[in-house]
């Protein structure tokens, strides 16, 4: 066999800005890459873009490398404000290593994943009323076309991810959609394929490629998680400090597939919530919300074609910032299994987690810890013979190296749900670099 390879606190006056990668206000930001009144998250293509094309204060500095880069935005500067096109090529590789695993399996893993992204205003591309396509082509992978790092938290018989995409999966088309403000941008909505989880149940620390790993970290496993898919979805500001938010999305769409509706509009995942925030601008710093989903039976999961049961939850978020440095943040999922088999979307009937964020400002590095735990139903612990509960400690720290490069060591401590394995830790690194 081949052998192994080894936004940001955005604080401008727009609504989004990306946590994971923040940094101090400087007069040097570009505004041509802002994403004013969005009601996506941190990971959503016009916060990625925003927060990658924001200046960085790294621990190397090349003069030559840092010219050519700087060339290089205002090059992607002028297009955007003279097209209105904006658009990024990221590349990131991840390694994981497991200290217990099932006997006979693997205990590491190694992917990466290539993505170009843009988001082009093709419609008053200079009012607040903006309309814009916007799309992602992902090239996901394991290096050595062997076991990707999404698949390995199973050989330590844990039931989810010690990192979410690094799949195997190819080339995929992962959004195509079209987003137009209205009302003077206190109203948008959203239709094509797109990931509800980048707007909804929406707390500033959750995205993969700059912050945590785990998959119970970013997101409550509680709710039946839709994959990316074909759908509609509205937002509202009803005041100066609340907002509603509304979708609906073909239950049965995954990342690799482009048959929207195919089994029709009875099969449907629909999401709801109602948030508040001291103002528009402080939206992913502070933010209370509620969030209610339901997902209807559904034949069609993927290519495997599994009957899924219907479920509905409810999911409480909630974080606070202070000083532009420190970030508190929990979540508390419920959720309801509608049968007694175990062939429902949701991983846990119960999932809470309590983290922070700490970013050192003098050097664009972020340092996370969270911690995560969920309940699974009594049917699907019968049934496999497991623990009751899982739970998942994770921690890194970004250490931002060049302004358009950074490394972030990952080490997380997993109770897994499977009684043949002890307690694991998962050793990471994480690589990526943007352009």
């Amino acid at each position: 066999m081949m052998e192994r390879a080894k936004k940001s606190f955005l604080t401008t006056s727009s609504l989004v800005f990306a946590l994971t990668s923040f940094h101090a206000f400087s007069n040097e930001q570009s505004t041509a890459y802002q994403d004013v009144n969005s009601f996506g998250g941190p990971a959503e293509t016009g916060a990625i873009l925003e927060g990658d094309n924001q200046p960085k204060y790294p621990h190397f500095r090349v003069p030559s490398l840092d010219g050519s880069m700087n060339s290089w935005q205002a090059y992607k500067d002028k297009i955007a404000e003279d097209t209105g096109f904006k658009f990024g090529l990221d590349f990131t590789s991840i390694s994981h290593t497991l200290s217990d695993t099932l006997d006979g399996t693997e205990d590491s893993a190694h992917s990466y994943v290539a993505r170009f992204y843009g988001k082009w205003a093709l419609v008053n591309k200079d009012n607040q009323n903006t309309g814009s396509l916007t799309f992602k082509v992902d090239h996901r992978n394991a290096w050595g076309n062997e076991l990707p790092v999404a698949s390995l938290g199973g050989n330590a018989g844990y039931y989810s991810q010690t990192a979410y995409l690094f799949s195997d999966k190819g080339n995929l088309l992962v959004d195509l959609n079209w987003q137009q403000k209205l009302n003077d941008g206190k109203t948008g909505f959203i239709v094509g394929k797109f990931d509800p989880n980048d707007f909804f149940d929406v707390l500033g620390y959750a995205t993969p490629w700059t912050a945590f790993n785990n998959l119970d970290t970013s997101l409550n496993m509680s709710i039946a998680l839709p994959d990316n898919s074909y759908g509609f979805g509205a937002g509202h500001w009803l005041s100066d400090n609340w907002y509603l938010l509304g979708a609906v999305n073909d239950a049965n769409g995954t990342v690799d597939t482009n048959d929207p509706f195919e089994e029709g509009f009875d099969e449907l995942y629909k999401t709801v919530e109602l948030g508040w925030s001291p103002s528009a601008d402080e939206r992913y710093f502070k933010n209370f919300h509620v969030t209610l989903w339901q997902m209807d039976d559904h034949t069609a999961y993927g290519e495997s074609n599994t009957q899924r049961d219907g479920s509905e939850g409810i999911v409480f978020g909630a974080n606070w910032t202070w000083d532009l440095e420190w970030m508190l943040f929990t979540k508390f999922g419920l959720s309801d299994y509608n049968s007694e088999s175990v062939n429902n979307p949701q991983l846990y009937e119960k999932d809470v987690k309590l983290g922070f964020l700490k970013y050192f400002k003098q050097r664009s590095d972020l340092l996370g810890a969270s911690v995560s735990h969920g309940i699974l139903p009594d049917e699907f612990v019968d049934a496999l013979g497991t623990h009751d509960s899982q739970t998942t400690l994770d921690i890194f720290y970004r250490i931002q190296l060049a302004q358009r490069v950074a490394i972030t060591p990952n080490l997380q401590f997993l109770k897994v749900a499977d009684k043949s394995v002890d307690d694991t830790k998962v050793f990471g690194i994480k690589f990526r670099i943007t352009l």
